[in-house]
């Protein structure tokens, strides 16, 4: 019977951890949204990225949001912060694994604004 005690507040404790990362993700991105003066209408773009992915975002817009996290981590909060932020995904990220995240090494949350791009 413990045994299973210690394995319910592990998953407890794993799901409260991936609650968190998408509550700071999402303050981030509210922050970030005031701070630069988004309009009504204007939206954040939201991905996930390997390492020499968001470089080259970073390049080219500003500001960019982004959070290293573990693929079985990644693809839940990615999920999570779709549907607060009332985003639809696509089909082919309904069928997106933790298996093709680390086979792509997508290790990166990230968000930037569709709006602002660098010259």
């Amino acid at each position: 019977m413990n045994n299973q005690r210690a394995l319910v507040a592990g998953a407890d404790a794993q799901q409260h951890f991936l609650d968190n990362q998408v509550n700071i993700f999402l303050f981030d991105l509210k922050n970030e949204a005031s701070e630069h003066g988004f309009k009504l209408g204007e939206s954040w773009n939201i991905q996930m990225v390997t390492d020499d992915e968001i470089i080259s975002l970073k390049r080219t817009h500003y500001p960019v949001i982004y959070m290293r996290l573990k693929p079985e981590a990644l693809l839940h909060v990615y999920e999570q912060v779709n549907i607060k932020l009332q985003k639809f995904t696509n089909k082919s990220d309904a069928i997106i694994s933790e298996a093709d995240l680390t086979r792509d090494g997508k290790n990166h949350l990230v968000a930037f604004p569709i709006r602002n791009s660098r010259k």
